[in-house]
């Protein structure tokens, strides 16, 4: 798998989490609309119901914008390390090589 494969699989995994996440909420929000407003006015209800959807859609949107900040957070912090250490190689070899010679013959 290329680094672009696994970055796209990585993020269609994040958004089939937060689209779990949307349709779980929902049924909660609607178990809980249908047992405390099923007998108030229509008017009420029709409000308590978008207020269910909009607040389940909210709630998915920011748990997923949270975890592909944190994921880019993580993966910044990764190519860090490793491009530290890549460095940190190069130059080892470099002085390795470039050793002065002794002036002893």
């Amino acid at each position: 798998m290329t680094t672009n494969q696994i970055a796209r699989s990585r993020r269609m995994s994040l958004g089939w989490s937060a689209v779990f996440r949307a349709i779980r909420l929902l049924i909660f929000g609607l178990i809980g609309w249908l047992l405390l407003v099923s007998a108030a006015d229509s008017a009420w209800r029709t409000v308590s119901l978008a207020a269910v959807l909009a607040l389940a859609a909210l709630v998915s949107i920011t748990w997923y914008l949270a975890r592909v900040r944190a994921e880019r957070r993580w993966r910044a912090a990764l190519d860090g390390y490793a491009e530290k250490e890549q460095a940190k190689r190069a130059n080892s070899r470099r002085n390795f090589h470039a050793r002065p010679q002794s002036q002893d013959r």
